[in-house]
């Protein structure tokens, strides 16, 4: 099983979870379909998903106020893999800039 660790972050990489009181909603894919969601934590703007099938996955941050509305990362996870992916925004203009992955293997 693999571990899925997901953050949403500003321009000075502090964390960036809600817009207009509304928090940012992290979906995983799968094959054009949503496997599961929730929203980043109020106080971390992070997400975690654990003990998720080795497979390839697509990952969502969703809010109406970003743009894109949609950012998307595609994915392959291995079994024993911890995935750290972070979706960085310039919160002026609610506009991704960037997304940084980091992969790590454990046995």
């Amino acid at each position: 099983m693999a571990d899925i660790f997901m953050a949403i972050q500003n321009q000075a990489d502090v964390a960036m979870s809600s817009i207009n009181g509304e928090l940012i909603v992290v979906l995983v894919a799968r094959d054009g379909f949503f496997q599961t969601q929730q929203p980043v934590q109020l106080r971390t703007a992070m997400a975690l998903f654990l003990n998720i099938p080795a497979r390839d996955y697509t990952i969502v941050a969703r809010h109406p106020d970003l743009t894109p509305t949609e950012a998307r990362y595609d994915i392959g996870l291995a079994e024993t893999a911890v995935f750290g992916i972070r979706f960085i925004y310039n919160e002026p203009d609610r506009r991704l800039l960037r997304i940084d992955t980091q992969m790590r293997f454990f046995s």
